[in-house]
């Protein structure tokens, strides 16, 4: 039964880490995603594919949800964007223009299923960009 649990214990590690670098890569493509819609772009985006729009928090959260994301239910998790009013050197700018940041926070309870231990492990990622366009 030991060796049953320490093999199962050493796949659900690995789910977690695999789940760690997705949180990662998610935070990350929801900033650059931002980043290129975040601008003076007159209208807001239709669809998650639409290029010159201006994205909201609802749009980079649909983004991200869109993301292929074998094995984990990112329904569940807490995706979090704020248009920062700073620039990278710190000085204060206009919301969603050119220069400032946007800041994509995603976090996930990811629930372990060891034998003899059921429990979550937090996972959180934070990404920030520059608005360039």
């Amino acid at each position: 039964m030991v060796l049953f649990a320490l093999i199962f214990g050493i796949i659900e590690f690995a789910w977690v880490i695999y789940a760690g670098n997705f949180m990662a890569v998610a935070a990350q493509q929801g900033s650059r995603y931002a980043m290129v819609r975040g601008s003076d772009w007159a209208s807001s985006c239709v669809s998650v594919s639409d290029y010159g729009c201006k994205a909201t928090a609802a749009d980079v959260q649909n983004y991200i949800l869109s993301l292929a994301h074998g094995g984990i239910n990112l329904q569940k998790s807490d995706i979090t964007v704020t248009w920062l009013t700073t620039t990278a050197a710190g000085s204060s700018c206009t919301q969603y223009s050119q220069g400032c940041q946007v800041e994509v926070k995603v976090s996930y309870s990811f629930p372990l299923h060891i034998p003899f231990l059921s429990t979550t492990i937090p996972l959180s990622s934070t990404s920030i960009e520059t608005i360039q366009n």
